[in-house]
């Protein structure tokens, strides 16, 4: 019906060379959710690199880190979800 908003979701589990990888698809992101950051240390996962390379990649998007588990960042999603598509 229509495209309203461009979003990646980049897994703490992917790496963080993931958007040195695919920088097609971080380029035309709105927002990207570095999800399940609950788990970053046990898998190793650098988050500030990781924020540094989505950055670097897709300076124009808004990074927002989550966990569902948790519920750690998704006031701050379902607010940019509301603002952004209500």
């Amino acid at each position: 019906m229509g495209e309203h908003l461009r979003v990646v979701l980049m897994s703490v589990t992917e790496g963080e060379d993931k958007p040195l990888k695919y920088p097609a698809i971080f380029k035309k992101a709105d927002v990207v959710l570095l999800t399940k950051v609950e788990i970053a240390e046990a898998v190793g996962c650098d988050r500030p690199l990781a924020r540094h390379n989505i950055h670097q990649v897709a300076p124009q998007a808004t990074l927002l880190e989550v966990s569902t588990r948790t519920g750690t960042g998704m006031d701050a999603w379902y607010a940019y979800l509301t603002q952004h598509l209500i």
